[in-house]
């Protein structure tokens, strides 16, 4: 698995466990976390630790949007996008 097969696995589990709260708590993950920087405190003192946890969430899904970018662009600047595909495949396959 390359790095960047393995980043993508990783944005799509972090996307999974966000829509979990996005479910619960009936809002996109962009929303509650421009309400949470906010420092207003939630209406049910049982939702701190969750909140917590979703803030954690999106930060480090933010932090690996920009780390992907960064392989891709790195990538790009030595291979072409059908290129990057195939070598994908290749070693998604392999595996």
């Amino acid at each position: 698995m390359t790095r960047l097969q393995a980043l993508v696995a990783e944005l799509h589990a972090l996307e999974r466990e966000l829509s979990r709260f996005e479910s619960q708590y009936g809002l996109l993950s962009e929303t509650f976390f421009a309400w949470y920087q906010s420092g207003q405190e939630p209406e049910d003192a049982g939702w701190v630790q969750d909140l917590a946890m979703w803030a954690g969430t999106y930060q480090l899904k933010l932090r690996r949007q920009e780390k992907y970018r960064q392989l891709v662009q790195e990538a790009l600047t030595q291979r072409n996008v059908p290129t990057l595909m195939r070598e994908s495949l290749l070693v998604g396959g392999a595996a």
